[in-house]
């Protein structure tokens, strides 16, 4: 009885030293960073939705990179890579680092750090969960920056991009990092609504006031290609690109000849 009616004094006091800065109040990014079972349900849908593949062994990991599947990340100005034992990763994963690290190096004056990409099952550490997707090349893990500012930045962004429902992260401990899984078409829409496009050429103009209709253009995939890379190309979009070759998701391969719509019609 005593202790029920002190409970909410004692709560009051806890409120008062933490509004006071005596006590530390928890982080707020904290809870929403943690992982679940929900979140591996999502990862893992998305896999499926792409038709991705769990890689099992090494060779599997080389047959995607020859296939063209996983594209090098080797680093740059904006992000660097430590320990990481295979250096490809999905081409939308590649994409997602760039963009990313760029606004960060900007933001914090550093280079952002990759410390996981693309790992076989054969080479998951022994505390991965039996359901994590590194096997598919779709997730990529991110070194906690140091410094407060650039943690907060780093997480306020990551969290915005997740509720966008363009990846899904994990703050992981065992190391500490950010697990961070791509899913690809959101990704490129998304990034399709952030990236304006290229001003038409002069030709392109001069046909259509000419009035005269043209072909429509073909793309032989190239190593390394994307969808969204392609798109910006020929001014239009990945969706349009999907539609117009009836494909069902973004997955593209070195040979394959895609038609280009002449419009997005978006």
């Amino acid at each position: 009885m005593i202790v029920s009616r002190l409970l909410p004094l004692l709560r009051l006091v806890l409120v008062m030293l933490v509004t006071a800065g005596l006590l530390p109040a928890a982080p707020a990014m904290a809870q929403s960073l943690r992982g679940s079972s929900a979140s591996l349900d999502r990862q893992n849908l998305q896999a499926r939705r792409h038709d991705y593949s769990y890689l099992a062994r090494d060779r599997d990991v080389a047959r995607f990179v020859d296939a063209g599947l996983l594209v090098p990340v080797e680093g740059g100005a904006h992000y660097q890579l430590t320990g990481v034992a295979f250096r490809v990763a999905r081409p939308e994963v590649r994409l997602f680092i760039e963009r990313l690290s760029a606004d960060y190096a900007r933001t914090c004056g550093t280079p952002l750090v990759v410390t996981s990409l693309t790992r076989p099952k054969t080479r998951q550490p022994a505390n991965a969960s039996a359901r994590s997707v590194h096997p598919t090349g779709m997730a990529v893990d991110l070194r906690v920056p140091a410094g407060a500012a650039c943690r907060r930045w780093l997480e306020s962004r990551l969290l915005a991009l997740e509720g966008r429902g363009v990846l899904d992260v994990t703050l992981e401990r065992s190391p500490l990092h950010y697990h961070v899984a791509v899913f690809a078409d959101p990704y490129l829409a998304y990034v399709a609504t952030t990236t304006s496009r290229p001003a038409k050429t002069p030709a392109r103009t001069a046909v259509a006031a000419a009035g005269r209709p043209s072909p429509a253009p073909a793309h032989t995939v190239g190593r390394g290609d994307t969808l969204w890379r392609i798109a910006q190309t020929y001014d239009t979009t990945p969706a349009a690109i999907r539609r117009a070759n009836r494909l069902v998701s973004s997955a593209i391969r070195p040979g394959q000849r895609l038609v280009i719509p002449t419009s997005s019609g978006d």
